[in-house]
């Protein structure tokens, strides 16, 4: 058998293997995303987000229950943390007649659909279809779901997947059309203002991203577009500024942004004293791994990514032997914004110690760019593994079958984790919570009141109006909802699966 008849088994072997591995990202995300789009439940924090369309539609404007904040109708909710740019769009599918969470599930799923894209594009550019593949699969085996504080599914209405969809698309478009990329990035920042994050490595990256010999001679060349990026990135905030000036008028308008620079300075908790190391932890135990293997594999691809950094630097051109698709400049900068981004959130998240251990928090930029920096770091990996390849041919390429294969069996057992350990059913599934619903909405009331927790989901999939009980002169005169048996005696006006209706409490 000659040499070239091989060869050409070993490339149909690997074309064997690599279809086999898209085969398995897909079923993971089809055994994650259908259960969540049909059996998981709608947790409060997203109920709270949904009484905003659904007020939309009701012609009462881009107002919520005000649930969290006195238990009033509130205009331009500050405790509403996700943006217009999802909640709008789920209002116009609600007055259409769908379903208010089918139609916010359908819009999350587009947040994920155009992640997923982007960093297939963005891996492929990288480093072929291997690195695009890994880059793909990384965000479902990123386990955010550890209570108080999930992200459940990616299909959850809370804005974190869709904002880093946005984020991971405004790399795609970066060298190309920064123009582009600062508006995909203007949007994030109004699907979740903590994308805002970003925008520094965007910027920096951008300012340095043009031809040149001198710094200053580069910066002349691509301060043009750069401001185009800018104007850009700021039209979509500046648009709903303005929009809630001229709703709420010059003092309800100062009144507001006060209360979000709280809210945004806050996290909205309060009572936390979280150390770093703490954080960190969670973070190196969120892929269905022991937390020291993870650490392992990052100091080792670190290492070797580091190296062939070095190598690139001096031979630029060698990017393309390691499997990059584009030129060096571009490399540098998706490899250099990922990188500056991802620093970025991880900096904020571990040095606020205010906010509690919830993964959910720095999920926009872990999602839209970790899997880019450990696909350029892979590319680089390769280069340092190739250049040691030219003069110890032998135990560099067992090396290298080993570091890829001992990667991709990580990366199974991950997604294999997530999803045997996927909620498809919890304590109550979204068909227990409608039938629950349609009972409350058979008694008529407008307005409900009942504990955080499981009954304001089930209110307002119901049409009503929650507040919560503490609120007490806001809620005085509505019947209350408890999950399972009231805490004490009451006149029961129904019972439904998993929770009890009660009229109110006499003053």
């Amino acid at each position: 058998m000659s040499a070239v008849e091989v060869r050409g088994r070993g490339i149909r072997l690997l074309d064997v293997v690599f279809w086999l591995g898209v085969v398995a990202v897909v079923f993971a995300n089809v055994a994650v995303l259908v259960p969540a789009f049909t059996t998981v439940r709608l947790w409060e924090d997203e109920a709270f987000n949904l009484t905003v369309p659904l007020n939309v539609v009701r012609g009462l404007g881009y107002t919520s229950d005000g649930t969290l904040s006195g238990s009033e109708l509130t205009p331009f909710d500050a405790r509403i943390s996700t943006g217009p740019v999802m909640l709008l769009p789920i209002a116009v599918l609600a007055a259409f007649g769908v379903d208010p969470v089918i139609a916010g599930r359908l819009v999350a799923g587009v947040g994920y659909s155009v992640l997923l894209g982007s960093l297939w594009v963005l891996g492929r550019r990288l480093g072929g279809r291997w690195i695009a593949l890994i880059a793909a699969a990384l965000p479902l085996a990123y386990s955010a779901d550890l209570p108080p504080s999930p992200i459940q599914s990616p299909y959850d209405i809370l804005g974190e997947v869709t904002a880093a969809g946005l984020l991971a698309a405004g790399l795609v478009a970066l060298h190309r059309r920064p123009w582009l990329a600062g508006l995909l990035v203007g949007l994030a920042v109004q699907v979740k203002f903590v994308a805002l994050l970003a925008l520094p490595a965007f910027a920096i990256v951008a300012l340095l991203d043009a031809p040149g010999r001198g710094l200053g001679e580069r910066l002349r060349a691509t301060m043009p577009r750069v401001l185009a990026a800018a104007a850009c990135a700021a039209a979509p905030t500046i648009a709903f500024e303005a929009w809630k000036f001229v709703a709420l008028g010059p003092s309800g308008y100062v009144e507001n942004v006060r209360d979000f620079g709280g809210f945004l300075l806050s996290g909205g908790q309060d009572g936390y004293r979280v150390p770093p190391l703490e954080k960190l932890a969670a973070l190196l135990g969120a892929w269905h791994l022991p937390w020291w293997v993870v650490g392992a594999a990052i100091v080792v691809v670190v290492a070797l990514a580091a190296a062939g950094a070095r190598a690139a630097a001096r031979q630029p051109e060698a990017l393309a032997t390691a499997g990059a698709r584009t030129d060096p400049r571009g490399f540098v900068v998706i490899a250099a914004t990922a990188g500056v981004a991802l620093v970025t959130y991880l900096a904020w998240w571990l040095v606020s110690s205010h906010t509690p251990v919830w993964l959910r928090h720095p999920a926009p930029g872990v999602l839209a760019f970790l899997p880019v920096v450990v696909a350029a770091s892979v590319v680089l990996a390769r280069l340092a593994l190739q250049r040691w390849g030219a003069r110890r041919a032998n135990p560099t390429r067992i090396l290298a079958v080993v570091l890829a294969v001992s990667g991709l069996v990580l990366l199974t057992v991950s997604l294999a984790g997530r999803v045997v350990a996927f909620p498809y059913t919890t304590w109550e599934t979204l068909a227990g919570q409608r039938e629950a619903a349609r009972q409350i909405a058979e008694l008529g009331y407008d307005e409900l009141a009942s504990p955080w927790g499981g009954p304001v989901s089930v209110i307002v999939m119901s049409g009503a109006h929650v507040g919560l009980i503490d609120a007490v002169d806001a809620v005085e005169g509505e019947p209350r909802v408890w999950p399972g048996e009231p805490p004490q005696a009451c006149d029961v006006l129904l019972r439904a699966p998993g929770y009890t209706v009660c009229a109110p409490p006499e003053s």
